[in-house]
């Protein structure tokens, strides 16, 4: 079972400053998230954080990476209401789904995921996690390719907690590895220039977290962030196989590699590790704080 969508993939670190409403009623802190649709809706905290881990994990993962996951997803939350940020239902911030598009989703397994999912939730409660005081920068994706990646190599903004970590159970992901084939014709317009088979892609450096850092294409330097989302690749940790007629990027792993890796937490778990040694490992020198 995969995720929907990639998480979170074009994230700036600086979010929009847009004002949500939060109110707090009975001790409890309720949310405004503007839909896709146009709907705009107010929900109780952990209830919308039940929706947010529903749409960003596969319910089938263990317990314990559930959990970490619902502590980074009110993490994100929170920090985003802080800053006066509009949360939404799709990656721009969190993805979000109500119960009847959960049911959709799982059908005749609804009942047995949402209640696993709910427990993930109300067990970590009003959990967030910070630095030094702080709400983190609560980023995270689908898979590493077996390292995480430093958000400074991504977005340019160094956080100590977004740092390059290893990230060893991604590889049991069997979409661990893919393959993309985009034609010479495809890659020039997509790059906007002409490419063809005696066209030469220079890889020029890897970053900590083993992506292509640089790569030269007919003399034009792109970064490996900007390349893979140019050509719309799995990850920025890719190998080049050429053709007659085009390239084939076999890529490892899955999203921008900051943070938790969703399918490596999953593995720590299934081999024992708890959600808060889950996140310890992801964010480092990090903290659990309760609202």
């Amino acid at each position: 079972e995969e995720t929907k969508t990639e998480v979170k993939e074009e994230i700036k670190i600086e979010i929009p400053n847009e004002k949500v409403e939060e109110e707090i009623q009975d001790n409890k802190i309720y949310v405004t998230i503007h839909r896709t649709s146009g709907e705009i809706i107010n929900l109780e905290l952990e209830e919308y954080i039940i929706g947010v881990v529903g749409a960003e994990m596969p319910a089938s993962f263990n317990l314990e990476a559930l959990k970490a996951q619902a502590i980074l997803a009110r993490t994100y939350a929170l920090k985003a209401m802080d800053k006066g940020a509009t949360l939404t239902d799709n990656s721009s911030t969190q993805n979000y789904k109500n119960n009847n598009e959960l049911r959709n989703v799982w059908q005749g397994d609804f009942d047995k995921y949402y209640n696993k999912i709910r427990e993930a939730v109300y067990s970590t409660e009003g959990l967030y996690l910070t630095y030094n005081g702080e709400k983190i920068e609560a980023v995270y994706h689908s898979t590493s390719n077996g390292y995480t990646e430093n958000a400074a190599n991504v977005w340019g903004n160094s956080f100590p907690y977004l740092v390059t970590v290893e990230s060893p159970y991604d590889t049991t992901n069997k979409s661990f590895e893919a393959e993309k084939f985009i034609s010479y014709i495809d890659l020039s317009s997509k790059l906007n220039m002409e490419i063809n088979g005696s066209t030469n892609f220079n890889i020029l450096g890897k970053t900590s977290g083993n992506r292509v850092e640089n790569i030269e294409v007919n003399g034009i330097i792109y970064s490996g962030v900007k390349f893979r989302n140019l050509l719309g690749l799995r990850s920025a940790d890719f190998d080049i196989i050429k053709s007659d007629t085009g390239i084939t990027f076999k890529t490892r792993g899955y999203g921008h590699g900051v943070g938790m890796s969703q399918y490596g937490a999953n593995g720590m778990a299934n081999n024992g590790y708890t959600c808060n040694q889950i996140l310890s490992h992801y964010y480092n020198g990090t903290n659990l704080n309760h609202i």
